[in-house]
């Protein structure tokens, strides 16, 4: 393959990242003294329940992902942890977001300092067979109270149906019933739907920033929007949430108007499908020596995104709340709408169930983000997103799709080998006709 002409595009920082980077230090700072402030602290997923406790006054949520993931990004914080959970019994092929979670609860140690925090209750949702269990486990071994929801089974998207909807729904409606006769609190219902508005607008505007990525130069790397979207995760329906996401926007609309790179020479565009090794994250700046770009995943443009599916298939951003002609008359109206939400066209965790579905999402984003090739990490750290990820591999051959794919864990660093994952991303670029960029 003939080495592409090189074009050197104008680069500059990102200058929303302190402003993300301060809203994630004070959310850790938040779980450490809840208790201690008599906040209201709510342990559980990071994902469609944090926002439930919204309708509470003063309230803190603890996610266990994202913990588990900044903790397996210190392999020497994340070894004594994993070992604790395995002495406990439980297998190295657990989910190792998990393994980090539970043995730092087990040795009662806070990655930012102090002891674990002891939430005042757990609430969980049942998308795998992990999570079916988490926090279960943690209340047990606490002795505070838990709840848990089943979620409908997947595919939802298009296929959602109105039992799957109501099923949902009325779960919700369970939970917020369940939480006021735990906490002896009452629940605002203007709170839960000024919540609801937030992390819709959030979630269609990181539609929308994802969408800009389609530019050549694209504006952002993956690497940058694994940090970048961390707001969407830790503070769910927040508005501060809400006002990062419409500066982000703004900046990112004025990278794509000034020709502002995340790549200074990009020859090539893939994704990288799959969590990203935490404690690696050096697997994107691999091929960054080679003029390749990562443009984003099914992962990161479907955890936190809210879109809409065309007749034609193309993926777009839906319409802003008060554009939907929308009024909520009841709490109900706010937990079906959030549930409608939820469980739409591309929830990532709607994935985990159909092998055919997920292979379709990857190959959209192949096309409609004009990319050249694909990079999948077989991750051992989790059976929901890890699966079916060879299937998806043999859908892109099947499209002649350029595509490697690499071993590992995403918070685990004893299932990594840094020297093979290099030597079979540098090969691969090598087949692609590339060739390292000279060092100025």
């Amino acid at each position: 393959m003939k080495q592409p002409l090189d074009r050197k595009y104008p680069t500059r920082p990102l200058q929303t990242w302190n402003k993300c980077r301060e809203l994630r230090l004070q959310y850790y700072r938040d779980v450490a003294s809840a208790r201690e402030r008599g906040r209201l602290l709510v342990g559980g997923p990071t994902g469609g329940l944090s926002i439930l406790p919204a309708g509470f006054r003063d309230v803190v949520w603890f996610g266990g992902e994202t913990y588990g993931a900044t903790a397996g990004a210190d392999p020497a914080f994340s070894y004594p942890c994993v070992q604790a959970t395995e002495a406990a019994g439980l297998g190295r092929d657990t989910c190792s977001y998990f393994r980090n979670y539970f043995g730092s609860m087990l040795l009662d140690k806070y990655y930012f300092g102090g002891a674990f925090p002891r939430a005042d209750f757990y609430i969980q949702s049942h998308i795998c067979d992990v999570h079916s269990k988490w926090y279960q486990a943690v209340s047990e071994h606490l002795g505070v109270p838990f709840f848990g929801v089943d979620m409908p089974p997947g595919p939802w998207g298009n296929e959602r149906t109105e039992e799957r909807i109501n099923y949902y729904t009325g779960q919700l409606l369970d939970v917020i019933e369940w939480m006021e006769r735990t906490t002896g609190r009452s629940y605002d219902d203007e709170r839960f739907a000024a919540a609801v508005i937030n992390e819709w607008e959030g979630a269609r505007l990181w539609a929308e920033i994802c969408c800009l990525n389609q530019t050549t130069p694209a504006p952002l790397d993956l690497k940058t929007m694994l940090v970048v979207f961390l707001p969407l995760m830790l503070l769910k329906g927040d508005s501060r949430t809400l006002e990062f996401c419409k500066e982000l926007k703004a900046e990112v609309e004025e990278r794509v108007r000034d020709g502002i790179a995340a790549l200074g020479v990009e020859r090539y565009r893939y994704l990288h499908e799959g969590f990203p090794p935490w404690h690696f994250l050096k697997v994107f700046r691999v091929l960054e020596e080679y003029g390749a770009v990562s443009l984003g995943s099914l992962y990161m443009f479907c955890t936190s995104g809210h879109w809409d599916i065309g007749d034609d298939g193309i993926w777009r951003p839906p319409k802003p709340f008060k554009e939907m002609g929308i009024r909520f008359k009841s709490r109900e109206d706010i937990a079906r709408f959030y549930a409608r939400a939820y469980l739409g066209n591309l929830n990532y965790r709607g994935s985990f169930w159909m092998a055919e579905e997920k292979s379709r999402q990857v190959l959209q984003i192949y096309r409609q983000w004009h990319a050249d090739g694909a990079v999948i990490h077989l991750n051992r750290g989790c059976k929901g997103a890890g699966g079916y990820m060879l299937e998806v591999r043999l859908a892109l051959i099947n499209e002649g799709i350029p595509v490697v794919a690499y071993e590992g864990n995403a918070a685990d660093r004893r299932d990594f080998d840094e020297t093979q994952v290099i030597d079979r991303l540098e090969s691969f670029a090598e087949s692609q006709g590339l060739s390292k960029i000279p060092r100025e």
